[in-house]
């Protein structure tokens, strides 16, 4: 047995522990290597898949919460409308109805200040705007086709031969802006427009979906200040293809409904 010489167990230790730790060192970052090997491939086998489908599933969810916090009835307008003149309101008739009301109440509003010796409020007897304001409100909802482009962030209702309504629905609610105050927010489900103008003119768009997706209503009402009777206009939306129609209809106060057939050249 050795026990001092080159090959002796005592030597043979001392030299592994010695020269730095090289041949200590060596084996250690093997061994490491190959645990750390090993633990990448335990997680690309197991965990990897697991984290990926995890993610998977989360992101649906995550998109539908954020749906649902945004729009909470989760309304989809998208499609291409064109305006349903059976169900629709028409201006000359809404505006002498309102007319009527309002002569009566203005009426009855003076017979009762004749009677207690009180003033009169000067908005009650303005019935002649009326026939102005309704004629404005006709001008406002004249669109008679809407294309609405929806996602899950916003909206955009496109009506011929007029502006587009746009709403953030990251950014709900009323805001200032270079024409006044303006913005869009949620009524249960009904998405409403709103612009109040410095001059006193709001104008208010409600949009509202049948359950069925049959029928887009838009009831659009306009208040002047110093007007006490706002007016609201309802005008209904079937859904059709683009470019199915033949017809073109419009309506006026004079004329009332008029369709004529669509040329080669109409879109």
């Amino acid at each position: 047995m050795l026990h001092n010489g080159p090959f002796s167990s005592n030597n043979i230790e001392s030299r592994l522990l010695s020269g730095n730790g090289t041949i200590v060192g060596s084996i250690f970052y093997q061994r490491t290597a190959r645990a750390f090997r090993s633990g990448i491939s335990y997680f690309l086998r197991t965990l990897l898949p697991t984290l990926l489908f995890a993610l998977l599933l989360i992101s649906p969810l995550a998109l539908k919460a954020q749906e649902a916090r945004v729009n909470p009835h989760r309304i989809d307008f998208s499609g291409s409308w064109e305006m349903d003149y059976q169900l629709s309101d028409h201006a000359a008739e809404k505006t002498r109805q309102l007319y009527v009301q309002a002569r009566s109440m203005a009426q009855r509003a003076a017979e009762r200040a004749q009677n207690s010796g009180r003033m009169i409020d000067p908005q009650i007897l303005n019935v002649q705007s009326i026939v102005g304001l309704g004629r404005l409100v006709e001008t406002i909802a004249q669109a008679t086709v809407l294309t609405v482009k929806q996602t899950a962030n916003h909206i955009v209702v496109e009506r011929n031969d007029d502006f587009a309504l746009v709403c953030d629905f990251q950014a709900l609610g009323i805001i200032a802006s270079p024409v006044g105050r303006e913005g869009c927010f949620w009524d249960e489900d009904q998405l409403i427009f709103q612009v109040a103008l410095p001059e006193g003119l709001n104008v208010i768009h409600r949009l509202s979906l049948a359950a069925d997706r049959s029928r887009i209503n838009v009831a659009t009402t306009v208040n002047i200040s110093g007007i006490r009777y706002p007016f609201t206009l309802n005008r209904v939306y079937m859904p059709f293809e683009p470019g199915a129609g033949q017809f073109a209809c419009e309506y006026t106060i004079a004329n009332q409904t008029t369709c004529t057939l669509r040329g080669n050249g109409d879109s």
